[in-house]
């Protein structure tokens, strides 16, 4: 291996690593206890190396949430490339890779949640605001052409698939928010049980009817 390509293979690495060391103080700590000093001990690097990566800690925790927005967006190419295969399964395969998405790293979803409210984002350097307003957007683009699909196709309901992405959207993110609040209180967990009684509703609602 050439000289260069391991040294961007251990840049990439560390990278990986300061946006983990980040997401997991923020997930036993809170936000506003997490410090670039913190990340830099949990990441083993020096400060100084730190900040050859990253300037704030906003950008480090916006640069996670762009990176698992990343992944997202390939979930929902991948069914949208598919979706004359899978046709009127196709609702159900959304609801599945939102599964996918979630599980694949919950706690980054979880400050994904927190950076997304208004006074967070309103907080935020314009060039990291940018940066979520284009991920996010990509991924939504991405939902209503699946949407317009189903209903182009007569698999679903008529209705302005834009509102419709925003729907199945918003349930998905409202089941993550309630478990977080139940799990925060000390309560029994009922993810599973609840996505599965929402995709039920959902489906009923969005399907069309032969």
């Amino acid at each position: 291996m050439a000289i260069e390509d391991r040294r961007e293979k251990e840049k990439a690495w560390r990278r990986e690593l300061i946006l983990k060391s980040a997401i997991e103080i923020y997930t036993e700590e809170g936000y506003h206890a997490t410090t670039m000093e913190k990340i830099a001990q949990r990441a083993e690097l020096s400060r100084a190396t730190l900040y050859l990566y990253f300037r704030t800690k906003d950008e480090i925790f916006v640069h996670a949430i762009v990176s698992l927005s990343e992944f997202f967006h390939e979930l929902l190419k991948d069914i949208y490339d598919r979706r004359f295969v899978l046709k009127d399964t196709i609702l159900e395969e959304l609801w599945k890779s939102f599964q996918k998405f979630y599980f694949h790293d919950p706690k980054t979803i979880n400050a994904t949640l927190y950076f997304h409210q208004s006074q967070m984002i309103m907080n935020l350097p314009e060039e990291l605001r940018l940066m979520l307003d284009r991920t996010g957007s990509k991924n939504y683009e991405m939902l209503w052409k699946i949407m317009e699909f189903g209903i182009n196709e007569g698999y679903f309901v008529e209705c302005n698939p834009k509102t419709l992405a925003e729907v199945v959207w918003t349930s998905f993110l409202g089941i993550i928010h309630l478990e977080n609040s139940k799990k925060a209180m000390g309560r029994k967990n009922h993810l599973d049980i609840t996505w599965a009684l929402a995709y039920t509703i959902l489906s009923k609602g969005i399907i069309k009817k032969e």
